[in-house]
């Protein structure tokens, strides 16, 4: 009974590791994340903001640029009354009435601080009063404005504060787009690697119930030979019934973990692959004092950070510009032709100064509210660098457990299959008894199928740590 036993129970002392050979076809790691960018939904939503935001900073960089404007204009003035009076407030009625005498034409380019016109009357035809001859000649008008405002508080103007601010605005969304595609590579990395252990762990499952199935056939027929107990049949029993049920649990977690991979690829819950083994990511930092250094440089969290503190600044620069004088100047010349070769022509130069005298103290207030919610930022950024150093040590710290107990799992595999081969050589010499035997076969099943488990919690512990770190 011993030498039937002994030959059964031998099965169980190779390692119960690597991959089943599948005909579905499998997919890399590289490939995985290449379909869910592609395909995923989540990063075809994470571009639609971003075109969302290019085309309102494109927007906001339209209003802040060069204008070309026209423009043309008719109409004719019939005069009536006092003659006299007439002339003498002929430009001031002009002036209030809906058109001007004539033809207009006008030309004009804006900027963001700077406007000028050009404008040309070619016929402005001579007062006629009703019931009389026209009075006067006929005129021609061209005439240069140009306004220039120097300075009203900001360099560039308002809208050019609104151009930098819509400058970072951008910038935060393309870190924001930037965050979002680590955390889908991370997703996919993640469940591939879960994916991989599930599989890895059905073919342990499978190999173990083989073993244990057989094992259960040359126990009964030694049982039936009245040469075994009836504990160690419904040992073998149970040990078999139990293998069936991870075979099957096995089964389970591997169609949930593929199809989890599938939905972050954008395909079809119902596709058939597998994944193929990868080697061990390694660590991206050789100390705990670099990783926490370079989380600190890669981290979009805290980049975003310092983008609204420049955001603020802008704010602060506009509040502090509403408390200083606007400087514009005004320039133009006019020349006036009459169809009778005579001309006269006007220059004018201006400068205008507004000086705010009395505002309640708002820009006082807006100035004060600016320098907090920079002290607030300030106050964030070294809380968030606490917190980030905290999170990178418990993750780095995680990892070194996780690989210690990678090889405390594989001692142990290896420890259980030499007590099984001492309990073996026990068992034929009568020390030990066919449940001992029995006992330890399992306990070298569960010690493989712990240490796979062991490899990818380790896998998994790195990503974690390559995700917290901005990678």
């Amino acid at each position: 009974m011993k030498g039937i036993v002994l030959i059964a129970l031998a099965g169980l002392l190779p390692v119960l590791s690597g991959m089943a050979q599948t005909s579905a076809p499998a997919v890399t790691l590289e490939q995985s994340i290449a379909a869910a960018l592609a395909n995923g939904d989540d990063n075809k939503l994470l571009q639609a903001n971003l075109d969302l935001g290019k085309a309102q900073h494109a927007e906001n960089v339209s209003k802040n640029s060069w204008a070309l404007g026209g423009s043309a204009a008719g109409g004719y003035n019939l005069p009536g009354g006092n003659s006299a009076l007439l002339v003498a407030k002929e430009s001031t009625l002009t002036n209030y009435s809906t058109s001007a005498q004539g033809t207009l034409l006008g030309i004009g380019v804006n900027g963001p601080l700077t406007a000028a016109t050009v404008s040309v009357s070619p016929w402005v035809p001579p007062v006629q009063p009703l019931g009389t001859v026209p009075s006067g000649d006929t005129d021609s008008i061209v005439a240069l404005n140009v306004t220039q405002t120097v300075w009203n508080g900001y360099p560039g103007g308002p809208a050019q504060a609104v151009v930098d601010k819509s400058l970072l605005s951008l910038q935060g969304k393309q870190l924001a787009t930037d965050s979002g595609r680590l955390t889908i590579v991370f997703r996919v990395k993640q469940a591939y690697y879960t994916m991989l252990a599930a599989q890895q762990d059905a073919v342990v499952t499978r190999q173990i119930l083989d073993k244990q199935n057989a094992l259960l056939a040359q126990i009964t027929t030694v049982y039936n030979l009245k040469q075994a107990s009836d504990v160690d049949l419904k040992t073998a029993q149970i040990n078999a019934r139990s293998a069936q049920v991870d075979v099957e649990n096995a089964d389970h977690s591997l169609r949930i973990a593929r199809i989890q991979l599938a939905i972050l690829m954008g395909r079809s819950t119902e596709d058939e692959f597998s994944v193929e083994q990868q080697d061990s990511l390694p660590l991206p930092a050789a100390s705990l004092p670099e990783a926490i250094s370079l989380a600190l440089s890669h981290r979009t969290d805290f980049q975003q950070l310092e983008l609204s503190r420049k955001s603020n600044s802008v704010d602060l620069a506009l509040a502090k510009g509403q408390g200083t004088p606007t400087v514009s100047l005004t320039g133009g010349v006019a020349e006036i032709f009459d169809w009778t070769a005579t001309s006269a022509w006007l220059v004018n130069a201006g400068v205008k100064v507004a000086m705010p005298i009395l505002d309640a103290g708002a820009v006082k207030y807006l100035v004060d509210a600016a320098l907090k919610q920079d002290e607030i930022y300030a106050l964030q950024e070294r809380q968030l660098q606490k917190s980030i150093a905290a999170t990178i040590q418990n993750d780095w710290e995680a990892v070194q457990i996780q690989n210690e107990r990678v090889e405390v799992a594989r001692l142990t595999a290896e420890n259980d299959d030499l007590l099984v081969e001492v309990y073996r050589i026990q068992n034929q010499n009568g020390t030990a008894s066919t449940q001992d035997l029995l006992t330890a076969s399992v306990n070298a099943a569960s010690a493989h199928t712990a240490y796979v488990q062991a490899q990818s919690n380790a896998q998994l512990a790195v990503l974690q740590l390559l995700s917290d770190m901005g990678y």
